[in-house]
Order: C-alpha cells, then structure tokens, then sequence
C-alpha cells in the first residue's frame, strides 16, 4: 500500500478526516476510496467495545502519522 494511501486509511479509521479529504490526498476519486476503506475494514478489528478502547496489536499507531 502506497504510503499516501496508508495514511489516509488511519485517518479515516481514526475519524480525524472525512472521506472526500483522505481521497484527494492519495488522488483517488470518493467511489475508490470507499472501497478501499471498505476493504480495510474488513481486515482490521475494532479498536473500541463498549465504550472502551480495545487494545490490539493490529492497532494502527497513529501517533507516528504526521498531521
């Protein structure tokens, strides 16, 4: 996965951008990036259960992700 493309998928998984913002940032259009963020769902767990945070080595680390 391109670099671009990764960073853009922890964002939108973190909720700290909207789709429309992580697309144009790895220029994919908003049909592609639903897609792709579809399909990296499906292969990450869910980071919260409950109302509480779910640890998870599969956790991506967003505090190395530059803002």
């Amino acid at each position: 996965m391109r670099t671009e493309t990764r960073k853009s998928m922890e964002m939108l998984w973190s909720a700290k951008w909207n789709l429309p913002k992580a697309a144009e940032y790895c220029n994919l259009s908003n049909k592609e990036m639903k897609i792709t963020f579809n399909e990296y769902c499906h292969f990450h767990p869910p980071t919260w259960e409950n109302g509480s945070v779910v640890e998870s080595v599969d956790t991506p680390d967003l505090k190395s992700v530059d803002r």
